[in-house]
């Protein structure tokens, strides 16, 4: 049975057009975010490393190792389920300093250009035969499946057609920093194909090779020595040496490390991809033993490795023929199009750029858009060379798995990167030269040219990647010990270990603000670009242009270095950041960054158990507190470094504890800063009441300090001072306010005490004007008299209305009156009383009242309520508004209401109006007790009092008061 080679070629192109398709949507938004973004498409996404080795090469590796086919499976899957201790502080870096590869990673922990260049090269050793073995599995497939088709030819084809993908969809956006949704969804379609391929040609192995799983182990029992082969274990080391190099390889290679870092989009991805991408490779490994015995029992002459292809085609099934076919090929251009998207980067960022760097008047983005297209293809058509040239296509598979050896070599930078500080780029470069020539020399090129250039004796495979291995570490911590970290790889080893804390550093940048750094980076850049990466880096901090905090600016130093990093790589990106943005000469030296511990506590803090665990759990207690404290808590470092600011200080000083952590106590503005300096540089431990003006608001503060001292030292220093803030403003006021109500009430009783004496000369002016009355007979005076008569009257009525407002509420319940009150006389004693005040506005009074209306109290507390309410309605109202002031009675009850024309009740607060000391009128115009007084008035006479807005007006709907009391006839009535 076979093809022909136009129906392989048109599935091919149609296999290759669905993943156009697939990206081109994606590209366009046409297929919602939720499903782009969610974390299973990105663990799909990284079973781009199940290429030739997991689809055609496990078949081959069962057959001869048995169980042993299970290490690299093993070995993948233990990287992703000790992510929290190698993934996870990596993808924290990557993400923080926009590093999209290992040459990047290595460059910025060591600060050398030559630790990126010397990673990349390795790399494309490593990779190089890797992309052939893609290109040749395919062509050996076609050939096998279409014994008449040139391979040749088809190679170019497959080659063609992947550079175009790879060009469109890798390179599109041009900026290299972007994350290409299109693409990771083609891969994460591709695993999906190559996964239910290798299962359903799994099943037809068991199903249609031997009718059934128990029919399979019957035929197994009699093949001893199959089972021997499979049980047998495999030489001591080779099984832990292949689990530890694919290990190393799901991190180091070019292609995971760009898929699990750079297109990581979810903050739960990365966990959740530690068990779905084992359950991922668990399920690709499951039907390898039934291909290869289903393979065996049709007696196939195909190679081992493609029995995954052309077991159909054994058993004449031409549908599953086309199944394996589509899974091999879905396996290998996912693998070719990430891998050379991820080199060219390397290439481009440590090959090309520290030797040819686009000019101030070229478009950088566009110069760097087309090096990398042409990297891409470079790369690409560099893997069909190797695949063509070599006459021996063995050999090739020997190199690419002797090839991806060649990770391991990155081994122990990586872990020292984590968790060795003290290592340094003379170490690195050292321990992977010799690691990388022992590899070299002794398996690659003995391989690739079948000639024993060196010997090693007796030497096998395993024992040369152990000595490469063993030499690489033992030059690595032997260099880093006897040479000198610099300052900057030291900065960079605190930022990259795992157990070291980064300490901001203090010293202020040259720039003074951001047109200053638009200005300095447009020498390098462009003013174009310049400008676009500065705005970008403002953007990403939600920081204003016209912020120019030392802090801010160092921050925003750090931001332009990171995405010039993802542009141009970390070690052209701080060149030209230190050369054009540097740091001023004096740097302050700071002490422990507390906020910088808790914030590795923090991350680390899933990790914590037992008395640890315990101890965290006090230690946030304990900080709850103190941000919680009424109190503003302010701490300070011996460099006057902020390490505390609680939520008290946020509301004093509208500064956040974000914002305010790691600044220099004369980075808070004024007052504050003057304030906290003078205190404490002062001898006082207390400061009472001090006045501090804050938005033409004066506020009274008052502060203390304990200073903390290090009492284990010889010589006992200063190493922190707390200074406590404790907001008096309100308290102040009150006394104030309470102190003036006291003056008034003195006022008031003194003005009581007048009325009440004026009273006697006016009684007797009263009697002689009735005597004049009364005993002339000349009606002039008479009328005279009589006038003299009615002004007294009327005068005699303002003084004891205002005696009896001096004497209200000096009654207890017990001692209230029960009379009845005429609610029409107390209206209008109300209104006398209020219109007496000369200084308050002038107001017209709309009064319309039924002289029936009459309740069963106090007359003095009634008055007392309208006076305050009407007062209020007053101070609410615009000059020479009205006044509306109605009663009436309603079934068995008196209702009162008093409208203005103010603004109104707002719905938020109309639940507040009746609380003590509440008030919206100005300090030092209202204690914010009337209402509240009121309320209690209205109680004591058994009444109800309601507020509201008058009307539906947006602007000035005025306030109504409603009262309600028991009317006077109706409770007689019911006595």
């Amino acid at each position: 049975m076979s093809f022909e080679l136009s129906t392989l070629f048109a599935i091919g192109i149609g296999y290759l057009a669905i993943l156009f398709g697939i990206a081109y949507v994606t590209e366009k938004g046409w297929i919602p975010e939720r499903i782009v973004r969610h974390p299973v498409v990105y663990v799909l996404s990284l079973g781009v490393f199940a290429s030739v080795w997991s689809y055609y090469a496990a078949t081959g590796n069962a057959f001869r190792d048995g169980f042993g086919y299970l290490a690299p499976f093993i070995g993948i899957s233990l990287a992703f389920l000790l992510s929290p201790l190698v993934l996870r502080p990596i993808l924290n870096l990557t993400k923080t300093y926009q590093l999209s590869s290992l040459a990047d990673l290595l460059a910025f922990r060591y600060r050398s250009p030559w630790a990126g260049t010397l990673t990349t090269l390795v790399m494309l050793i490593v990779v190089m035969p890797l992309l052939s073995l893609q290109i040749q599995a395919v062509a050996n497939t076609v050939g096998l499946l279409a014994p008449e088709a040139t391979q040749l030819s088809l190679a170019l084809t497959f080659c063609l057609l992947i550079t175009l993908f790879a060009i469109f969809f890798g390179t599109g956006k041009g900026s290299g920093r972007e994350r290409h949704e299109g693409l990771v969804m083609t891969i994460a379609f591709e695993s999906i194909v190559k996964l239910v391929a290798l299962l359903l040609v799994g099943g037809f192995a068991v199903f249609k090779g031997f009718g059934s799983f128990d029919a399979m182990e019957q035929w197994l029992q009699q093949q001893p020595e199959l089972l021997r082969r499979l049980k047998e274990p495999a030489p001591p080391g080779t099984f832990q040496v292949m689990m530890l190099v694919f290990f190393t390889a799901a991190v180091a290679t070019p292609q995971m490390f760009y898929m699990t870092f750079h297109e990581n989009n979810h903050p739960r991805a990365l966990s959740v991809a530690s068990w779905g991408l084992p359950l991922y490779f668990l399920l690709l490994s499951l039907p390898v033993l039934p291909i290869l015995w289903a393979g065996l029992k049709s007696g196939s002459l195909s190679p081992m490795e493609y029995y995954p292809v052309t077991l159909g085609m054994d058993y004449d099934n031409p549908l599953f023929t086309i199944i394996g076919f589509l899974g091999g090929l879905s396996a290998a251009s996912g693998l070719i199009i990430v891998i050379t998207l991820a080199l060219s980067t390397m290439c481009l960022n440590h090959l090309i750029l520290p030797v040819w760097q686009p000019s101030a008047r070229q478009d950088i983005y566009r110069w760097l858009l087309w090096k990398r297209r042409i990297l891409i293809a470079a790369l690409i058509w560099g893997g069909f060379l190797f695949y063509y040239i070599p006459s021996d296509s063995q050999s090739i598979r020997a190199v690419s798995n002797i090839g991806l050896i060649g990770s391991l070599q990155f081994l122990p930078a990586i872990i020292a990167l984590l968790y060795w500080p003290r290592g340094n780029k003379k170490g690195f470069m050292a321990g992977l030269a010799a690691g990388t020539a022992i590899w070299v020399a002794f398996l690659v090129l003995p391989v690739a040219t079948g000639i024993n250039f060196f010997t090693l004796g007796d030497l096998n495979t395993r024992e040369i990647v152990a000595l490469s291995l063993v030499c690489n570490v033992t030059l690595f911590v032997i260099v880093s010990l006897l040479t000198r970290s610099s300052n900057e790889e030291k900065i960079s080893a605190d930022i990259c270990s795992v157990d070291n804390l980064r300490r901001q550093r203090r010293a202020r940048v040259t720039a003074g603000s951001a047109d200053e750094f638009i200005s300095q980076l447009t020498k390098p850049l462009g003013e174009r670009t310049a400008t676009r990466e500065v705005m970008q880096a403002l953007r990403d901090l939600n920081m204003d242009k016209q912020d120019r905090r030392p802090k801010s600016l160092r921050l925003l130093r750090g931001r332009l270095e990171a995405n010039l990093s993802g542009l141009l790589g970390p070690a052209i990106a701080h060149d030209l950041i230190d050369r054009f943005l540097p740091y001023t000469a004096n740097s302050e030296s700071g002490a422990s960054d507390v906020a910088a511990i808790e914030s590795r506590i923090e991350a680390y803090r899933s990790n914590l158990s037992g008395m640890a665990a315990d101890l965290d759990n006090l230690r946030r207690y304990h900080r709850q507190i103190l941000m919680d404290l009424p109190l503003g808590v302010c701490s300070l470092g011996p460099d006057d470094q902020i390490i505390m600011w609680n939520h008290a200080m946020e509301t004093l000083t509208a500064t956040t504890p974000d914002e305010a952590v790691g600044l220099h106590l004369s980075e808070i503005g004024e007052p504050w800063f003057s304030l906290l300096n003078r205190f404490r540089e002062g001898d006082n431990a207390h400061l009472h009441k001090v006045t501090v003006n804050v938005g033409g608001n004066k506020r009274y503060i008052s502060l203390h300090k304990a200073v903390i001292e290090q009492s284990a030292s010889p010589r006992i220093r200063q190493d922190g001072v707390i200074i406590l803030l404790e907001d008096l403003t309100d308290t102040e006021l009150l006394e104030e306010e309470l102190a003036h109500s006291e003056r008034l009430a003195s006022i008031g009783r003194l003005a009581a005490g007048v009325a009440h004496e004026i009273g006697n000369p006016i009684t007797g002016i009263a009697c002689l004007a009735q005597n004049i009355r009364d005993e002339t007979q000349n009606d002039e005076l008479r009328t005279m008299a009589r006038q003299i008569i009615e002004q007294t009257d009327r005068t005699s009525r303002i003084v004891q209305s205002l005696v009896n407002f001096a004497h209200s509420g000096t009654h207890n319940k017990a001692d209230q009156r029960h009379e009845i009150v005429s609610v029409a006389e107390c209206i209008d004693e109300a209104i006398t009383l209020v219109s007496l005040n000369k200084k308050g506005k002038y107001m017209h009074f709309d009064v319309s009242c039924e002289p029936d209306a009459r309740i069963l109290g106090d007359s003095q507390q009634l008055l007392q309520i309208l006076v305050n309410l009407i007062n209020n309605a007053r101070d609410a109202s615009p000059e020479e508004s009205t006044i509306t002031v109605c009663c009436e009675r309603i079934a068995a009850s008196v209702q009162i209401s008093i409208s203005d024309q103010g603004t109104g009740i707002p719905d938020e607060i109309r639940d507040r109006v009746f609380e003590p000391f509440f008030t919206t009128k100005e300090p030092g115009e209202g204690t914010g007790l009337g209402l509240s007084l009121v309320y209690s008035l209205v109680e004591n006479l058994g009444g109800h009092i309601d507020i509201m807005n008058a009307s539906d007006r947006q602007d000035n709907p005025g306030a109504r008061v409603i009262l309600s009391f028991p009317c006077y006839d109706a409770q007689h009535a019911k006595a």
